[in-house]
Order: structure tokens, then sequence, then C-alpha cells
């Protein structure tokens, strides 16, 4: 018999915890963290911004900057190293140098039927670039320049960005609008240049103030144009002396992706701009064989022109991309409808309307296992590299083949002056290009490439010239960013 003293004393009898017990507790920590996770993601692509832009670069230090509070003048700058170090003070104001370095070998040998070969080889710098950006308050800013192919200083990035509580992303500066290899960098892009395709759509670096829009899988972004900001003032019009009025326009994209997964992707994109040249000399619609060596005759030009013709231009453009994994294909097509300058303003360039095509395809392979990242902007990101070489691994291999088509053989001669004091009708013709391409990434940051052109160019007889072409270009590039 036990006493009450010692009955006291003994614990109560716990009650069992059961198997099913520790299923259901587990469970509901399960529905717990999804939920969580969906919270997040939902947070994330609310807030989502376009992927390059400086907001995007520097989105932590934005969110820190629009809640920040007051700067504690004994709180230390805090260093991220991002390729090179990102500084952020208390108050959140954030500023972190960037640039590039692209070293290139170029060997151009253009064979003709009626002409002597060109040969030509050069060992140079196709960018030396050096810039900084970040974050004041809810602005952004990215500044960046520095010496391409041999020339002068100039600017590409000269942006302030501003991101508004609604999600609207405002740019003004020297800028990209439109096309989805256009878009992509540079320093991230499949092959070492874009092809006939880039040179004659034209969607280069431009002063444009800008309005983007983001949703979960698509993407809305205009702008208007004007000319880019490295162009001096004139004082002189390119026909008329008295009219100085630089080009302008405006462009539009708008994107879509059906399916977006970290290894899944399908892109879908078109855009449309419209630009008049103002008082400026016409457009020229020109391109060389998949490099920014342009010079690929004896004469220091391309065969493939139609010299200063277009008064205005009107370009439609659909792009649209797959990607499965470590496999991607990509494509885009553009028409440009342009209305010639007339005759009494140019004799040798005026004429009739005409519209020019031109368009690309490639496909891309890892064989190392690496994915093209995709932002809901309609981009295409750097890819991180699985095994850099510095973890003993190989780095990043990539296997590319690309076809490039243009045509402007649709420029008629006029009836002012004789076919052969028209120079754009010589090489006003059609183009065809396959280029093989092979990347080796051994560092994220770090990237080495060779690329071989083959290339057809037909051009019309014009009295005893006929331009024809082809064209090998083989290349090669050491190429740093940081």
């Amino acid at each position: 018999m036990v006493s009450g003293a010692a009955a006291a004393a003994e614990p109560s009898p716990t009650p069992a915890v059961t198997l099913d017990d520790l299923r259901s507790q587990i469970q509901l920590m399960q529905e717990r963290l999804r939920s969580l996770e969906a919270q997040a993601n939902a947070l994330a692509q609310a807030q989502g911004t376009p992927q390059g832009s400086v907001a995007a670069a520097a989105a932590a230090p934005a969110k820190t900057a629009v809640a920040a509070k007051p700067a504690d003048p004994g709180a230390a700058t805090q260093i991220k190293w991002e390729g090179s170090p990102r500084f952020t003070d208390a108050s959140g104001l954030t500023f972190k140098p960037r640039g590039r370095l692209l070293i290139d070998a170029v060997d151009v040998g253009v064979d003709r039927d009626n002409a002597p070969t060109y040969k030509s080889r050069q060992y140079r710098a196709r960018q030396l670039f050096l810039g900084a950006e970040g974050m004041i308050g809810p602005f952004a800013y990215r500044l960046e320049g520095g010496a391409a192919n041999g020339s002068a200083w100039s600017w590409d990035d000269a942006v302030i960005e501003y991101k508004t509580r609604d999600g609207l992303l405002l740019t003004v500066g020297n800028q990209k609008v439109g096309g989805l290899e256009n878009l992509t960098s540079i320093k991230t892009i499949t092959f070492m240049e874009r092809g006939p395709f880039g040179d004659l759509t034209d969607s280069g670096f431009v002063l444009a103030a800008q309005v983007t829009k983001l949703g979960r899988n698509w993407s809305l972004r205009g702008a208007l144009q004007g000319d880019s900001i490295n162009k001096a003032d004139v004082t002189t019009g390119g026909y008329d002396a008295n009219n100085t009025r630089e080009r302008s326009g405006f462009m539009a994209r708008a994107t879509w992706a059906p399916v977006m997964t970290p290894s899944d992707t399908v892109h879908l994109g078109a855009s449309v701009r419209y630009r008049d040249a103002g008082g400026e000399t016409g457009f020229t619609y020109s391109a060389a064989a998949n490099t920014a060596y342009r010079p690929q005759n004896a004469a220091g030009g391309v065969y493939l022109s139609t010299g200063a013709v277009g008064k205005s231009d009107t370009t439609w453009s659909g792009e649209a991309a797959w990607a499965h994994r470590n496999v991607s294909l990509q494509g885009e097509l553009a028409q440009i409808r342009v209305d010639r300058v007339s005759t009494a303003l140019s004799a040798a360039n005026g004429g009739d309307n005409f519209n020019v095509v031109t368009g690309y395809v490639f496909a891309s392979w890892f064989p190392t296992g690496e994915v093209r990242p995709y932002s809901a902007a309609g981009q295409f990101g750097k890819i991180k590299v699985l095994r850099p070489i510095d973890k003993g691994g190989l780095g990043a291999y990539e296997l590319a083949l690309r076809y490039d088509y243009a045509d402007l053989s649709k420029m008629s001669a006029n009836t002012v002056v004789a076919p052969t004091a028209q120079p754009g009708l010589a090489t006003a013709g059609t183009y065809e290009g396959v280029t093989a391409g092979a990347n080796w990434y051994p560092y994220n940051n770090v990237r080495l490439m060779t690329n071989v052109t083959k290339a057809k160019i037909n051009n019309r007889r014009v009295g005893a010239v006929e331009n024809d072409a082809d064209v090998t270009v083989v290349q090669a590039r050491m190429q740093i960013e940081f």
C-alpha cells in the first residue's frame, strides 16, 4: 500500500505519443511551410523588375533605401562581393563599380568572282568599358562607357531609374528598348556578335524616356526615342542646311511566357518601332558577316548596304524562344518598311519605298548541364557555372549554331539618274550565313569564345559591277567582367 505522500511525489503518467500524431504534426508544418513559400514567391513576382535594369541589379539595397531608418553615424558600411564590391551605407545608399574587357582576334576572307580576293587579320579590343551603378533613395543609376573597336571613348548605359509604388519602372537616358537578342548584354549573348539582324534593325543605345511594366510571366515597355547620347549637336542639316532637327521616334515591346519554370521556358514577343530622320542624313541599312570588324572590302566598307536612303522607317519584329534544361532554341524575324528620301533631296539615294526583311534562328547546348536563366522581363540572363575550375570542375561548355538571313533587294533604282550613279544599288542584295560557336566559362565572370561564319552575299549587276561575295570569318575572344 502506497502512502499519500509517496503517491503525491510520483509523476502523473504521460500520454503516449503515437506515430499517427507525429505524422499529423509533420504534415501541418509542411503545409505551413508551403503557404509561406507561396506568399514569398507571390511577393517576389509582384515586385519584379526587368533583368538588366539598375533596380534589378540592386534590388535588396533598393528595398532598404525605401524603408530605411535615419542613418546611424556609427554604423559601418556593408560590403557585399558581386564580381566587384557593392557598398551599402546605413541609409541604404549603394555604389558598385563595374566594367568589362573583351579582346578579339578576327580573320576575314572575301572571295569574289570578278574582283581580287580581300583578306584581313586584326587583333583588337572589342570593348574596354568602365562604369558604376547604385541607388540614391528610390532612384537608381547606371553609367558605363569606354572604347569600342579602337574608337574614341563613348557611352553605352547612362540611365536614371525610378520605380513607382504600383510597379511601373520609369527610365530616362541612353538605353535600349526592344528585341530579345538586342536586350541581352554582349557579355551574355550566345555568339560574339548579333549578326545582320542586329545591324539592320539598328536598335542600339539611344536617349529615350521608357516605361516598363512586369507581370508574373509577361512584360510591356514603351519609349519615346531620340539619337545617341554620343552624338554631338549639329548646326547644319543633312540635306537642308537650315533643318537640324535630331532624329526621333517611339518603340514598344510586349512579351509573354506561357511556360516559365526553372527548367523550361517558352517565350513569345513582338515589337514595333517608328523613327524619323528629322534633319539628319537618311538612315543606312548595312550589315557585316557576324563581326563588329566591319571593313570587309578593300574600300573599308561591307558588301551589304543600301546607302543613306531612309527618311523614316517602321520596323515590325516577332521573337520566340524555347528552352528545356541545357538545350534552347531562339529566333527573331523583322520587316522594315523604308520610306525613302525624295529624289529632290538626293538624286543618288532617293526613290520608291521598299521593305527590308531579316531574321535568324539558333540552337544552344550546354554539355555540362547549365541552363540559360529567363526572367519575366522577356530576357535571358547570365548563366551560372555549375562546376567552376576553382571548385575542382571543368567550367561550363556551350556549343551553338546559327542561321542568318537578310534581303535588301527590294530597293529599286530611281529614274532621275543612271543606276551607276546610285551607289546603294550595287550592294542592296541578299545575305545567308551559318555561324558555329563554342564557348568555355571557367568562372561565372570569365568566358572564352570562338566563332566561324560562312556567308554568301548575292548582289545585282549594275553596269559592269556585280558585288557577289563569299565571306569566311574566324573569330576568337577572351572576356572578363566585373
